[in-house]
């Protein structure tokens, strides 16, 4: 048999938070107008969202309590997660012979009684409380669990061992000359990776507990929010580590293992600012110093991501770095610092992108500008006209070879007549291994790696068989190969008759330009590097 429930009105009227006559003169209105007493009651301000919220308790039979009694206990609060609250209005007060105490805002939500007991494990005891005032409560206790958690995590990666962990791992990062630093934590595991010449080797990694505390401290000195687990995040180091200033740009990304990060090491010392140190031989620097030292044009390097394009490109603006011209560059985002140049970083979040910056660099009255890459027709075309108005332009794509770049700027937009007008050269790269001079020894090659390259005799060929100075893999160290294609009249001439790759490609080795396999090939009869290592980075050739 179900009890009937008093009337909120006349529960309120006991109380003495109501008159009856007020009562009445609001029952009359809802008559006419519909809604709720309550509802209508606080609108009239007749009442207080207190004496609501005690009447609807007395009603349920239920306890009620005031805001200043909504302290939470934290065994409560880790029973039910921040986003469970917010969503019931409810909150976790305490537990009390293996039940627990929760605090809501309104009656309508018992019949939810059994899913909170389902998400916090334990069967639940209502009370009532006004909802402004649990709300606020609500709010306010989940925020000291999290700024609870962070402080804690704070404290564990800024404890001693772990910053003397983290220490030792990026100065043998920087000991190897190694590129990135992968931090992978999953159920159970934790690796980490380094990446030295182009490869990934693992090293020992510190227990799978020490994981959060490692990622922790790293957020920490990159100035990222330590609490936010489930967004990526990227951020900046600045370390000096064996007395050598080191720019470490940070990428986090939420796994599910917990969150993987990539530290990417800027190392000055590895930046080879000098062409001879690049891997051109005298003819191909000749060449390239031919290109920049043109008044306006359209300069490209070209190949695929880690090739080597911008370090071929800093170390031509550094060739041609003096007082008498104006040098800027727009890049995504800067990697080095170059004294006497102006460089302006994409921010694409903000609509700094790169057609935005180059449009304002020409009003900056530059004699060269640096374009990181083109990969836009906007940015294709500003390009161009930035040349045809008197600049020199740099900048990179991504294309397999010299040849097929032509064709790129085409899809891209840019008028085939427009092109002839403006592009002087293209430089197409890749980077290859260099044999171990500690364990180099004569190479027998493979018999199918011979016919497939045409090599008749094995004569200069050398390989590394492994030793702790190159971890093992035979290699150490990279140099880079190139295929240069300068666009003389009658080269453009042709290319307006027929701009095809195809086309391309003949006349330009009518004009005896080597390509990246020719060259790659030379290398390796000179010892420096392997077959394997020219057919693995000249595949589309």
């Amino acid at each position: 048999m179900t009890v009937e429930q008093k009337p909120i009105g006349k529960i309120l009227v006991e109380l003495g938070v109501l008159g009856q006559g007020q009562l009445q003169a609001v029952l009359a209105e809802q008559r006419r107008q519909g809604g709720r007493l309550g509802e209508l009651l606080l609108a009239k301000e007749a009442i207080t969202e207190d004496d609501l919220s005690r009447a609807m308790a007395l009603q349920q039979g239920l306890d009620w309590i005031p805001a200043s009694a909504l302290e939470p206990d934290e065994d409560a609060l880790a029973l039910l997660d921040a986003g469970t609250a917010r969503a019931f209005n409810a909150l976790p007060l305490s537990i009390v012979n293996g039940q627990l105490r929760v605090a809501l805002a309104n009656p309508e939500s018992l019949p939810l009684l059994g899913d909170l007991e389902s998400m916090s494990g334990c069967p639940v005891v209502p009370v009532l409380s006004a909802p402004s005032a649990l709300s606020e409560a609500v709010d306010q206790a989940y925020q000291r669990v999290t700024e609870a958690k962070k402080a804690a995590e704070v404290e564990a990666s800024e404890a001693a061992p772990i910053v003397r962990l983290l220490e030792s791992i990026l100065i043998r990062a920087v000991r190897d000359r190694a590129a990135d630093v992968h931090f992978e934590p999953y159920q159970g595991a934790f690796r980490i990776r380094m990446r030295s010449d182009g490869v990934l080797y693992e090293i020992d990694p510190p227990p799978p507990h020490l994981a959060v505390a490692l990622v922790s401290r790293i957020k920490v000195m990159a100035d990222l929010d330590i609490s936010e687990t489930r967004m990526p995040q990227d951020g900046r180091i600045d370390l000096t580590l064996d007395g050598h200033r080191i720019d470490f740009r940070v990428s986090t990304v939420p796994t599910q293992g917990g969150e993987s990060v990539v530290l990417r090491l800027l190392d000055r010392r590895n930046l080879m600012l000098e062409l001879g140190g690049l891997g051109l031989d005298p003819g191909e620097e000749t060449q390239l110093m031919e290109f920049v030292r043109r008044p306006h044009g359209i300069v490209l390097v070209t190949g695929p991501t880690g090739s080597g394009k911008t370090t071929t490109l800093y170390s031509l603006l550094h060739q041609v770095n003096d007082p008498e011209r104006k040098i800027l560059t727009v890049e995504d985002p800067v990697e080095y610092d170059l004294d006497g140049i102006v460089q302006v970083p994409v921010n694409e979040e903000i609509g700094v992108s790169y057609a935005r910056v180059l449009r304002t660099m020409l009003r900056q009255d530059p004699d060269i500008v640096l374009v990181g890459e083109i990969r836009d027709p906007e940015t294709a075309q500003i390009a161009v006209e930035a040349s045809l108005t008197g600049h020199l332009v740099l900048s990179t794509l991504h294309t397999n070879d010299a040849a097929s770049t032509v064709t790129r700027m085409v899809d891209l937009g840019v008028e085939p007549f427009l092109l002839a007008a403006t592009l002087e050269g293209i430089v197409a790269q890749r980077l290859v291994r260099k044999v171990c001079r500690d364990c180099s020894e004569p190479d027998q090659a493979n018999p199918e790696h011979l016919e497939r390259l045409g090599i008749t005799s094995i004569e200069g060929l050398r390989r590394g068989k492994g030793c702790a100075t190159c971890h093992f893999t035979g290699y150490s160290g990279r140099t880079a190969i190139y295929e240069i294609l300068a666009l003389d009249d009658a080269l453009k001439e042709r290319f307006l008759q027929n701009p095809s790759t195809l086309v391309l490609r003949e006349e330009a080795r009518k004009r005896k330009m080597r390509t990246l396999r020719e060259r790659g090939l030379e290398l390796a009869q000179a010892g420096q590097t392997t077959l394997d290592e020219v057919l693995h980075g000249t595949q589309g050739d």
